[in-house]
């Protein structure tokens, strides 16, 4: 369970450090400096940009097209549901955008645990194929 906390730890500081309600996030820093330091804020945008592919890379990777389909489809209903009980207001306030940058890091988290376990089960799945093949070919040659 430690890897994946720590999976989460990642994903959630790199949402939070993009985006978030205090004056210290990238987006506010590159709106306020974008004049002064222009190469500075593009150079700082493509590293970020690039951050954010590898884990959209990771996490189409682990769930598929459909799977995220899905998952969009069910955060949408959940978020609809939520808001027809009034329990979730439409507001941008605090509580909604941290909400939202801890469900999106609890996904990207997960996806970045689980690819590592599918890529281990991927892998001795193909060693017990190999292990197969050869004891087939021993016994075939005997």
């Amino acid at each position: 369970m430690s890897g994946f906390i720590f999976r989460w730890l990642i994903a959630f500081i790199i949402l939070a450090a993009t985006y978030n309600t205090t004056d210290y996030n990238f987006v506010t820093w590159a709106q306020e400096n974008y004049d002064a330091q222009k190469p500075l804020v593009i150079g700082l945008g493509v590293l970020v940009a690039i951050v954010y592919l590898l884990l959209l890379g990771v996490l189409f990777g682990t769930l598929g097209k459909l799977g995220v389909l899905l998952l969009i489809i069910i955060f949408a209903l959940a978020g609809y549901i939520l808001v027809d009980n009034g329990l979730l207001i439409m507001e941008m306030s605090d509580f909604n955008i941290y909400a939202g940058l801890v469900l999106v890091s609890f996904v990207l988290g997960a996806a970045m645990s689980w690819r590592k376990s599918a890529k281990a089960s991927r892998k001795a799945a193909q060693e017990e194929t190999r292990a197969k093949a050869a004891k087939a070919g021993k016994t075939a040659n005997a």
